[in-house]
């Protein structure tokens, strides 16, 4: 079957704005290789004023588009669904709590790439989770390609991905959570905002590298920073008197729970 666009948008929402973004500045494709199409008038009136192509349905999406990224809430997704006849097709989804399974039996005729970004691929530094283990290499190395223009990639397979939810996809909300916190605490102790902020801020990067260019456990990270009899080690014996790891466990398992039962509904 001969496409006339080789990547199609159901959904043009933040995430899909983003991927769009991406591969256009990483020039993955180019714009005249992209089409859209979003029930939301205004998304449709603001793609076409950047000039990006808008079809008229989702069918017209199925026609010309050989790669078809769903970019739609989970809810949505069975309707549209029960409206479309993809074959030979190549369906990219980044919905969540929709599993490989329940897609390849609603959409039988194409080969399923079941992926899970976060929210930082809104400015490029994106983590994505990708199952294309059905795709031939040339295809695996074009939707490889669509998300590391937003950030990083991994491959793991459908049954990682509640998993991957819990520490990636909702992992920014965790990091913002303590980073929150820790201005917080420095605004308390006679900071301002802004001061607190940028101590923050640079204290999370900086860390993140450390951990980043050391084959060390953490441990000794920590335990670097902790003399003896100093200002550190009394903090963190807040954080392992009140059990802070557990939490986090705790709270990434609770998240984990729920993606499991969202791909059951």
């Amino acid at each position: 079957m001969n496409f006339k666009f080789k990547l199609g948008f159901i959904g043009f929402g933040n995430m899909a704005k983003a991927i769009y973004d991406g591969i256009v500045l990483k020039g993955v494709l180019k714009n005249k290789d992209i089409a859209i199409f979003d029930a939301d008038a205004e998304k449709s009136e603001n793609a076409k004023k950047q000039k990006i192509n808008v079809l008229s349905d989702n069918n017209e999406i199925v026609k010309t588009c050989k790669y078809i990224l769903f970019a739609v809430k989970p809810q949505q997704a069975y309707d549209i669904f029960k409206n479309i006849k993809p074959e030979q097709n190549i369906i990219i989804s980044i919905m969540a709590g929709i599993t490989k399974a329940k897609l390849q039996k609603n959409l039988q005729n194409c080969k399923i790439v079941r992926c899970m970004p976060n929210t930082p691929a809104l400015i490029g530094l994106g983590m994505t989770a990708i199952d294309c283990n059905d795709l031939e290499n040339d295809e695996r190395k074009f939707v490889l390609s669509i998300f590391s223009s937003i950030g990083k990639t991994v491959e793991l397979e459908d049954k990682y991905m509640d998993a991957v939810t819990s520490v990636s996809g909702s992992g920014p909300a965790y990091v913002y959570m303590f980073i929150d916190a820790l201005i917080d605490a420095g605004v308390k102790n006679g900071l301002d905002y802004d001061t607190s902020k940028l101590l923050t801020l640079q204290t999370i990067v900086g860390s993140y590298k450390m951990v980043q260019n050391t084959s060390a456990p953490i441990q000794n990270l920590i335990d670097a920073v902790c003399s003896k009899g100093g200002t550190t080690i009394e903090a963190v014996k807040v954080f392992n008197d009140s059990k802070f790891k557990d939490i986090v466990k705790k709270a990434a398992e609770a998240c984990y729970k729920r993606s499991v039962e969202l791909s059951k509904i």
